[in-house]
């Protein structure tokens, strides 16, 4: 049996257009699978029986299954990047880069998988242009407080849309008060630092000029210095992944102030009392801000009998973060679980100041363990 390519849902703004043979019932099929908004976020191969899919495990090309590219790409260009997963009988592909709009991608099993599966001869789906909406806008920028420390390490970018690549260290400028342009503050990583929806960018100042005696700080100077006021600057031209530039220039202001250089120390945080059969929401408050980022998935509380769902919210400029139970606590013993890799913004952990690798900054190795901090949930009298 042949795979064929069918559409997924389309949407008032997107449609995607069907390439490949008609249907035939109970032959598996490969769809791009769209989010809410009609877009298509990954290529899934169905319909596939417990055998295929114990096969196709098996064989030598998992798991990279199927390959996806761009139609007009030359013969010899590289299948996009991305992640292959299975989701009940089900073969995801979920690509690095988001799919973009006016272009079509041709999907082909890789050729020893194609004895179980059956041939793509040829086939694909065809994004259309969307129509014209709202213009993208920067949605926010991380740290958001107004006094950063001089090491500070990295900068998130959000936008309410997924981005371009390759143009962010065109569009991005770190300026002094003076309006003065810093020279080559970030590092510049041949892949940009995109989380995976294209909406939020990593930017990391050059690790080689924070630490001092390293040579780059040495030659340059510093990115940064206390006493100083800088404007993160992002320009209107930078073009989302539709190609439109975005809606206007933003800007972030701040002052740096001396670095931080010790290592996080959980005894610092202050962290509410729980009332049993309460669903208040534990509030957890640090001295000084923590990373955006990984607020968001490096602190969760347990019990005994496990991971507690709920929803956690950070504010006041990432110095505090809560967590609102899905169900009222319980008696019992209660623990707020925190991932070692945890970071104030100036890179340094809980039990680990941050120290700069000079030669290969982005491959330390560090081992990711837990802090496990007992939590008072106490009976109402």
């Amino acid at each position: 049996m042949t795979p064929r390519i069918s559409p997924s849902l389309a949407s008032l703004s997107l449609v995607l257009a069907l390439l490949g043979r008609p249907a035939t019932a109970g032959e598996p099929e490969i769809v791009a699978v769209p989010e809410d908004s009609g877009r298509p976020t990954a290529v899934e191969l169905r319909g596939l029986t417990e055998d295929q899919l114990g096969r196709l495990k098996q064989a030598d090309a998992w798991p990279r299954v199927f390959e996806v590219r761009v139609a007009s790409a030359e013969k010899d260009a590289p299948a996009m990047a991305g992640a292959f997963e299975v989701k009940n009988n089900s073969i995801r592909f979920v690509p690095r880069f988001s799919f973009q709009s006016g272009l079509t991608y041709d999907v082909r099993l890789v050729s020893k998988c194609q004895s179980i599966v059956g041939d793509i001869p040829s086939g694909g789906f065809h994004v259309s242009e969307d129509q014209p909406g709202e213009p993208t806008t920067v949605a926010a920028i991380f740290p958001s407080a107004a006094l950063l420390p001089e090491n500070q390490l990295k900068f998130y970018l959000h936008f309410t849309a997924p981005m371009s690549r390759g143009q962010a260290y065109e569009h991005v400028r770190l300026l002094r008060s003076n309006g003065k342009l810093i020279d080559l503050p970030f590092l510049e990583i041949g892949e940009e630092l995109w989380d995976h929806s294209g909406k939020r960018l990593t930017l990391l100042i050059d690790p080689g000029r924070i630490k001092r005696g390293v040579k780059p700080r040495e030659d340059i100077g510093p990115v940064l210095e206390a006493g100083q006021r800088y404007t993160l600057l992002i320009d209107a031209a930078w073009q989302d992944a539709k190609g439109h530039p975005l809606g206007a220039a933003s800007r972030k202001t701040f002052d740096a102030v001396a670095p931080l250089s010790e290592a996080l120390d959980t005894r610092t945080w202050k962290i509410e009392a729980l009332v049993a059969g309460s669903s208040q929401p534990l509030r957890v408050r640090f001295p000084a801000p923590l990373d955006h980022a990984l607020l968001q998935r490096t602190l969760w509380v347990e019990a005994e009998a496990g991971e507690i769902e709920g929803r956690t919210t950070v504010a006041n400029h990432e110095k505090s973060w809560s967590f609102e139970p899905a169900k009222a606590w319980r008696p019992g013993q209660h623990w707020l679980v925190v991932d070692t890799v945890l970071e104030d913004l100036a890179g340094n952990r809980i039990g680990a100041a941050f120290e700069v690798d000079a030669l290969d900054p982005l491959q330390k190795r560090l081992e990711s363990k837990t802090v496990r901090i007992p939590l008072d949930v106490q009976i109402k009298q």
